[in-house]
């Protein structure tokens, strides 16, 4: 189960957001929190900069340089700062990193030491820099090997899971996160397959499958198959069923591979007013 948390702060509304989850998942699991805050070196180098560079010549800018990496430095003192201080505040224990560099590469470092990623939809420099949903959180999210709770911009408490299950080994292990979230927070499951028209051979037997594993592990889920394009008819069951967290598996092996990979993982991140953990 998971004892440490990996969550990564930019100090954006996003990000906040995101504290509230992996703050509220510590206190329920009792576990600590590793706050993350990244310096991306590509904000020394996008087009703001580079116009001052060009307006000022280059020795003068590079005289600046060290004043803007003292400043960077210092706004992520105040943001670890305000993050430790809310969890001694909750009385969950918390250490904090401040890296420079590749976001993505510094998290891939740190999450080996912690068993999920807690980080936003969108950060506060996306537009600046260039990255959208798709590009850095996609490229965390595939980059990972730990689940990644990617959380959108107003927090709820968890009480009603949704588990997109295609029947292949990987959404199998992606349900027995959904279960175990589910026993120690005492949730609710529901489970769901998407097919095209006419439901595919097997389908039913894929429920059943994903029914039993639940069972096992105490947990009475509701199940159902879906029919029509995966990322719409995700999210339209999500807020009929009032989810509080989508889980899905990162990769997937069968035909729904392009559910868990492709366009509708950015499609369901992206729309999705709730929380989507994704698992490898």
């Amino acid at each position: 189960m998971i004892k440490s948390i990996l969550f990564c702060t930019d100090g954006s509304d996003y990000s906040g957001v995101a504290g509230d989850y992996a703050l509220w998942l510590a206190q329920k699991l009792r576990a600590r929190i590793v706050a993350l805050h990244v310096t991306d070196v590509r904000l020394l180098e996008a087009p703001l900069l580079a116009d001052l560079s060009g307006a000022i010549g280059a020795q003068p800018y590079q005289a600046l340089l060290p004043q803007l990496q003292e400043m960077q430095k210092q706004r992520a003192s105040v943001i670890l700062d305000a993050v430790a201080d809310r969890c001694r505040k909750a009385g969950v224990q918390c250490s904090t990193l401040h890296r420079t560099g590749s976001v993505v590469e510094n998290i891939a470092d740190e999450e080996t030491r912690t068993e999920l990623v807690v980080l936003g939809q969108r950060g506060e420099h996306a537009q600046a820099i260039g990255q959208f949903l798709g590009s850095s959180v996609e490229r965390i999210v595939r980059r990972s090997i730990k689940p990644c709770l990617v959380t959108p911009g107003r927090f709820r408490e968890l009480r009603q899971v949704l588990m997109a299950y295609d029947g292949s080994a990987q959404s199998s292990k992606s349900l027995q996160v959904a279960v175990e979230l589910c026993q120690a927070l005492g949730l609710k499951l529901s489970i769901v397959t998407v097919v095209s028209a006419p439901p595919e051979m097997g389908v039913s037997n894929v429920l059943e499958d994903a029914v039993r594993i639940a069972r096992d592990h105490g947990i009475e889920p509701s199940a159902e198959t879906l029919v029509g394009h995966a990322e719409q008819r995700i999210l339209e069951y999500a807020e009929r069923q009032q989810a509080d967290l989508i889980v899905m598996g990162a990769y997937g092996h069968t035909r729904i591979r392009e559910l868990i990979l492709g366009s509708t993982t950015t499609h369901v991140i992206r729309k999705s007013d709730v929380p989507v953990l994704l698992t490898r």
